[in-house]
This record gives C-alpha cells, structure tokens and sequence, in this order.
C-alpha cells in the first residue's frame, strides 16, 4: 500500500492537484474499515466512499482548499519552485502541520460504519458498481500481472475525484498506484538515508529531460500524469467531465450512462501497463 502511494504525493507526481494529505488520508479511512469492506458490499463501499467525502471536506475547511498547488503555492516542475518549498522553510513546514493536525482527526473515522453496511452483502462490485480507480488497477494486473488484491478494495475512495468532490481524477490515480506498487517506496523497509536519495532524486527528475538513474516513481509517473493533462486538459475530475456528484447514486448513474468515463479508463490502464513493460518494472 504504501509503495502505491507514492505517485500522489504533491498533488499527483508533483502537479499539483489534490494534496497528497487528502488523498492518503481517504485511503487510509479505507483501511481503517477493510473487515466491512470485505464483507459489506457496495452498501460498505458506499459508506467509505461518504467518509472519505466527510474527510476532504473537513481538510478545505480548515485548510482553505484541497489542492497543493493552491495550498503551498509553488511549481514543482521548475527549479525555483522546489527551492521555494524548501527555503526558507514556511512552504515545508506548513505541509508538516497538515499532515500532523490531519492524523489526530483520523480518530473521528474509527467508529464501525452506520446501518447494514458492516453486514451481509457480496464483497467487491458484485452487484454491478463502477469504481474508476478500481476499473484501472483491475485492467493493469490483467495486463501485466502487477496488482493487488487489498489496493483494488481500498481504491473505491477515489470514486468522483476522491470522496466525489472532483480532485485528482480516480482513472488517473488507479493508473499511477499500479505503476508503484513496482515503483513505488515501502519506506517501512528503507532507511532514512535511503528515503532523502530517493525523494532527491525523484524531484530532480520533474525538471531534467533524461532522468538521473534508474526508472523511478517521479521520472516514469510524469509522463503518465503529462500524457493524461494532454489528453483530457486536466488531472482533475471535476474538470475533466464537467460535473460534481452529490452522492453515490448520481456517480453511478454517470458512469453507466452514455457519457460515462470509459474512455479516461481505457487510457489509464493502457498508459500505465505500457510504462510497466517498457520500463521492465514488473519483473
């Protein structure tokens, strides 16, 4: 799980969308509830999916907005910004608050889920539910044999922009946390030393041509998250089709429907399956 997460930090690869906070944060809402998850069906999974919205709204509200982008005001993909977000220190210290204020509010989305969703009921999507992060890593581990099974459980959260509040696309999201699940970093099993290099590393290779090293998180993720923006003008969900989902209902009629995401789906699970092959990172 955690090397999967890698890509979203920064907002997406460091492009700035929906803050890497937010976004480990409803996954890990997710994880506090797997039990109900595995044996609740879509009504857990929806319930999941209403916290993680709960979750990013309380961020916006006391943050001011979901975004990194707007949050510590720099550019990632050019020198300056990085040298920015380092120094003095204000732009780094303030995403360490956060992240320390977002953990003590993770006590709060403990309780077991309301109602019959922690009962009965068929695990996954049996049922017929579109989950756009989901769809992707399922096509991904079709593709290539780089999948698993908890991630794909979890990613409902991502559903509608993360919580349906229109951030980082979930097509987008399922594609970059399949990419990392070979990637990515289990900083659990590399030292601190090690996390600096590669963290260093990664963020230099935003801003050079030809990346330093070998295939990694940042250098392989950009040119998924720089082909998706191409394709579509954004990373952002709500931007992308146009429309925000009051609830899980209307979020379901839409992917069903004729104007459905099918389309930014398909290319995520290509996109990201071609970078694992081309890059060897599966094997």
């Amino acid at each position: 799980m955690l090397k999967a997460l890698t890509g979203l930090e920064g907002g997406g690869v460091a492009s700035g969308s929906t803050c890497g906070v937010v976004s480990g944060g409803a996954v890990g809402i997710a994880l506090l509830h797997r039990d109900e998850l595995d044996s609740g069906g879509e009504a857990a999974e929806e319930e999941v999916l209403k916290k993680a919205g709960e979750y990013v709204d309380w961020f916006r509200e006391s943050v001011g907005t979901t975004s990194c982008r707007e949050r510590i005001g720099v550019d990632f993909y050019t020198a300056a910004g990085q040298v920015r977000y380092f120094l003095p220190g204000d732009r780094l210290g303030r995403c360490l608050v956060h992240l320390y204020r977002s953990a003590k509010k993770f006590s709060s989305f403990d309780p077991p889920l309301p109602g019959e969703s922690g009962r009965g009921g068929a695990g996954g999507n049996a049922g017929g539910a579109v989950h756009c992060a989901r769809e992707v890593l399922r096509g991904v581990r079709a593709a290539t044999g780089v999948g698993d099974d908890l991630l794909e459980r979890l990613s409902v959260v991502f559903d509608g922009g993360i919580g349906l509040r229109g951030g980082l696309c979930g097509a987008l999201a399922g594609g970059l946390m399949a990419l990392n699940l070979r990637a990515g970093w289990d900083i659990r099993r590399i030292r601190f030393p090690e996390v600096v290099k590669r963290f260093v590393v990664g963020h230099l290779n935003l801003l050079r041509r030809e990346p330093v090293g070998r295939p990694e998180a940042f250098s392989v993720g950009r040119g998924i998250v720089a082909d998706f923006r191409k394709r579509y003008g954004s990373v952002e969900c709500g931007v992308i089709i146009q429309k925000t989902f009051p609830d899980v209902r209307s979020f379901q009629e839409h992917m069903k429907g004729p104007r459905s995401c099918g389309d930014l789906i398909s290319f995520a699970v290509q996109r990201a399956a071609r970078a694992i092959e081309e890059h060897e990172l599966g094997r």
